[in-house]
């Protein structure tokens, strides 16, 4: 009995994390406001620009903060060596853009990571409990099997215990046969830097968001279709069809997740890195044709 008890009952259902989840993640981004740059600047375009570049190339000017200077380029007036000066200062600004945008996507990266660690974690302790209670079955039927096998050998027909220790033993391995299916594990986790709530929810940039890729990334403007890239992310999350209460948490400052709950938090970060590394490839674009420029 103290050997079943010691298999079927040791052990918490509710974890600590055996790490912290956010320290270093988050740590050390932080960026200026910068949103009345880009109002400012998409008052600024002009015809010439119209003329030369699409949509995409522009949106992506007004996110570097780079409309003047796009503009100023264009004019057959200037001076070789005015002209070099300007093109330098713009291949500062598309560098700078991209170091912000791929220090975040290293953060998500990171919160990304720890929530797998975090699942497997959690499912090496639920093997380890289901092994347990499997050799603690195995135990009993032995015992129970040597046990009545003893007593049979024993030619007694007035003795019952036979049967009792039968039905003792089936009873147990019943218990010890639910307390498998009943297994769960779940760990306690701390986010109140909710990078998923901070895009799903959030009108305003969270001040970790670099401001080019915050602006860029819910900019209408560069898509034919006329919906974001955030707004694509978000109608990508609601087909996960999560319970309201998974999605609430998902979306809090933290709480008591199972190891389902966490690789769902792990792939839907995985989709917002992806998302984002779609800017990288707009950044690319524009470049390209920045260097085909004179």
């Amino acid at each position: 009995m103290c050997l079943l008890l010691h298999f079927s009952c040791a052990g918490k259902k509710v974890l600590p994390s055996p790490t912290p989840f956010q320290d270093e993640c988050l740590q050390g981004l932080s960026f200026d406001s910068r949103e009345d740059e880009f109002l400012a600047d998409s008052l600024k375009i002009g015809e010439k620009l119209r003329q030369n570049f699409d949509l995409k190339i522009i949106d992506m000017a007004i996110a570097l903060n780079m409309v003047t200077d796009l503009e100023n380029y264009l004019d057959d007036d200037k001076e070789r060596l005015e002209r070099l000066e300007l093109k330098t200062r713009m291949i500062a600004k598309i560098m700078k853009m991209n170091l912000e945008l791929h220090s975040l996507m290293s953060a998500i990266d990171c919160e990304e990571e720890k929530s797998d660690q975090i699942a497997s974690y959690l499912e090496k302790a639920l093997r380890k409990k289901e092994r347990n209670l499997t050799v603690a079955a195995i135990i009993t039927g032995a015992v129970v099997g040597v046990s009545a096998g003893i007593i049979l050998a024993s030619d007694n027909p007035q003795n019952d215990w036979a049967e009792y220790i039968g039905i003792a033993g089936g009873l147990t391995e019943v218990f010890l046969g639910l307390s498998i299916l009943k297994l769960d594990r779940k760990v306690i986790i701390r986010h109140p830097k909710n990078i998923l709530r901070d895009v799903y929810i959030a009108e305003e940039r969270p001040i970790y968001f670099p401001p080019s890729t915050w602006y860029y990334f819910n900019s209408k403007k560069h898509s034919q279709q006329r919906i974001s890239l955030k707004e694509q992310l978000v109608e990508r999350w609601d087909t996960y069809n999560l319970t309201d209460e998974g999605m609430a948490l998902l979306l809090s400052d933290g709480g008591t997740y199972s190891p389902d709950l966490l690789k769902n938090r792990s792939e839907m970060l995985d989709q917002l890195e992806s998302q984002l590394s779609l800017i990288s490839k707009d950044l690319l674009y524009f470049i390209n044709h920045l260097q085909k420029l004179y």
